[in-house]
């Protein structure tokens, strides 16, 4: 089961949707929202929050300024840079979330919604963009190579569940490595340049991206939420 998820970061209304119109889902995304995107209401997505946690005594309050203005109860959460701890999923259990979506376990293959003793369930993320083209920097020894068409074979014809997240800022960018980022992540902060005017050629996330949908709909295979992915596992 493939779960394509995304994760809004520097991101913005006009460059979301341009995003979504560009490049469609081949079926239903989690996506995780650090800001109001009123657009993803008409969606058949599912919208979560991508709350910004510097400081684990007031994360609340983060999670709140997300979930302000998003449609019903959410029912997951990926906190940015995936902070996360013990009292936290305590927490998100008491206040009524199911699951989190922030463990990575890149590339395995056998890997299901598990439960953290604290009340909550993780869906394991099989593949993060950004993971893997920093894999090089952070892992010299390995020699890894990014976009790995093995990662994609894996997915499509593997039973068990694949949570894949994307980066729309790094599939319009179609960023390669770690430096192409850094040299154009200033100006879309600061400067507010749109994304898809920064492109880098070659293969990146966004060519990666396009693979991944292409032989998706080759295997008549579609997207999963991850609320959707909890239920088939039987994860109540």
């Amino acid at each position: 089961m493939i779960c394509l998820t995304f994760d809004t970061d520097w991101m913005t209304q006009e460059t979301l949707a341009r995003f979504l119109a560009e490049y469609p889902i081949p079926g239903k995304a989690t996506i995780f929202v650090h800001a109001d995107f009123p657009d993803l209401e008409n969606t058949q997505h599912e919208i979560c929050p991508h709350p910004f946690i510097d400081n684990l005594a007031t994360w609340q309050d983060a999670l709140k300024k997300v979930t302000r203005n998003l449609r019903g109860s959410p029912k997951g959460v990926r906190p940015h840079s995936c902070v996360f701890s013990h009292m936290v999923g305590i927490d998100l259990g008491l206040i009524g979330y199911r699951y989190v979506s922030q463990a990575h376990a890149m590339f395995e293959t056998d890997l299901v919604p598990f439960r953290h003793p604290w009340g909550i369930w993780e869906l394991p993320i099989y593949y993060m963009d950004n993971m893997d083209f920093w894999m090089a920097k952070n892992w010299p020894q390995d020699k890894h190579i990014p976009f790995s068409r093995s990662v994609i074979d894996n997915a499509i014809n593997g039973e068990s569940l694949f949570v894949f997240d994307f980066h729309p800022l790094h599939i319009a960018l179609n960023t390669r490595n770690h430096e192409d980022y850094g040299s154009v992540k200033n100006k879309i902060a600061s400067d507010g340049v749109s994304p898809f005017d920064l492109r880098f050629p070659g293969n990146g996330v966004q060519e990666f991206f396009k693979e991944l949908c292409l032989q998706m709909s080759r295997a008549n295979q579609r997207s999963y939420t991850c609320s959707e992915a909890l239920a088939h596992f039987g994860c109540s």
